[in-house]
C-alpha cells in the first residue's frame, strides 16, 4: 500500500474548494434579527425643521423584518438621552454603555424601505450581534412600555402587511 491519497478524497477536496464561501451564503439568507448595522443620521428620518446635529456614524439594530428583507430598526447610542433605555448586557464596539432609542424606523429619509444595500446601511460583523434576550428586551420596551408604542406597533403592522400584498 502507498501513502498516496485516494482519488475520492482528492475529488472531495476539489468539490469543497468550489463551494460558495460562507460570506456569500449569509447574504442570501438575509440579515438576521439582532444584527447591528452602520449608517449615518442623514439616512434616517428626522425633523428637518428642528436644528440638530446629525452624526456621521450611527449604529442601529434590526428588531424585526418581513419576508422581502425590509427591516425594522432601532437606533443605538452611548449617551443617556431622553427617550432612551439602558441596555446593561451589551457594549458597542467602543466598549461604552449602550442605550437604545424608543423609536422604531421602517423607512429611510427618502421614504424607501430600509434594506442592507452596501451604501446607506452596512452590516457589522456577527460578533456585534445582540442576543435573543437583548432583542426581546428592546421589543418589549418599544412595543409596550413607552408612549410611542402605538406608533411603533403601527409601523410594524405596516411592515408585516407588505408581506401579504405580494
Amino acid at each position: 500500500m502507498t501513502d498516496k491519497k485516494s482519488p475520492s478524497k482528492t475529488a472531495k477536496k476539489k468539490a469543497a474548494a468550489k463551494k460558495v464561501p460562507a460570506s456569500r451564503k449569509e447574504k442570501k439568507r438575509g440579515v438576521p434579527v439582532g444584527r447591528t448595522l452602520k449608517t449615518q443620521d442623514k439616512y434616517l428620518p428626522y425633523k428637518k425643521s428642528k436644528v440638530q446635529e446629525l452624526k456621521a456614524k450611527r449604529w442601529v439594530v434590526v428588531i424585526d423584518k418581513n419576508t422581502d428583507e425590509e427591516l425594522a430598526i432601532v437606533r443605538l447610542t452611548d449617551e443617556k438621552q431622553p427617550n432612551t433605555t439602558h441596555l446593561p448586557t451589551y457594549r458597542k464596539g467602543n466598549r461604552k454603555d449602550t442605550y437604545f432609542k424608543h423609536f422604531v424606523e421602517i423607512e429611510d429619509s427618502e421614504g424607501n424601505a430600509i434594506r442592507v444595500d452596501g451604501k446607506k446601511f452596512l452590516e457589522n460583523a456577527k460578533a456585534y450581534d445582540l442576543s435573543d434576550s437583548e432583542i426581546n428586551t428592546i421589543q418589549n420596551v418599544v412595543y409596550h412600555r413607552v408612549k410611542q408604542s402605538q406608533t411603533n406597533n403601527e409601523k410594524i403592522k405596516r411592515l408585516k402587511s407588505k408581506d401579504k400584498k405580494k
